[in-house]
């Protein structure tokens, strides 16, 4: 049986979605370590797409990426999952709270979470994976949103398996270092 995640209790329904996972030779407290802030700036991809797409590139670590976003914390259970989010209405706006998020219908245009879950599969076996909920809550953002979405779906998964990428190598090496 599935543990539930703190993605499914923020936005357990929603619009657009998108998922990633990967495999990392590591014992999970390592791999979450090291996710807990990797350097987004490894990837000259990222970098590229950050600028390309007018996204901070300013503080390239995972906690700097998030604060110059405007993104917030919403929930963790280390080494398991951590969990950020923000909602639109119409800029990125902090959330100031579970139940704010959770109730708000009426003023938030768009609301998004974003997680790494972290599963020990076996000893020295760590599944990291990635998901993003977008749940359009005006119905003219369903279409708006879409078409954003659309253009930019690939570009974000792309990214979000970069980031999978520099967690894999940075955990292994880390494993082989630390």
């Amino acid at each position: 049986m599935q543990k539930s995640t703190f993605i499914d209790k923020y936005l357990p329904q929603y619009t657009f979605g998108e998922y990633h996972e990967t495999m990392v030779n590591c014992p999970i407290q390592n791999v979450y370590d090291v996710a807990r802030d990797f350097d987004l700036s490894k990837s000259k991809r990222i970098k590229f797409l950050f600028r390309l797409r007018g996204l901070p590139t300013k503080r390239m670590n995972l906690q700097g990426f998030i604060a110059d976003m405007g993104f917030t914390h919403l929930e963790e259970d280390p080494p398991y999952e951590n969990l950020m989010g923000f909602w639109m209405r119409p800029r990125i706006e902090k959330i100031p709270s579970y139940e704010d998020f959770v109730n708000n219908y009426t003023s938030s245009w768009v609301k998004v979470v974003w997680n790494f879950l972290f599963e020990e599969m076996e000893e020295n076996k760590t599944k990291v994976s990635t998901e993003t909920r977008i749940l359009c809550v005006v119905p003219i953002t369903k279409l708006t949103f879409g078409l954003y979405w659309t253009m930019v779906k690939p570009f974000s998964g792309l990214i979000r398996k970069e980031m999978l990428s520099i967690i894999k190598d940075g955990s292994e090496a880390f494993k082989f270092n630390g």
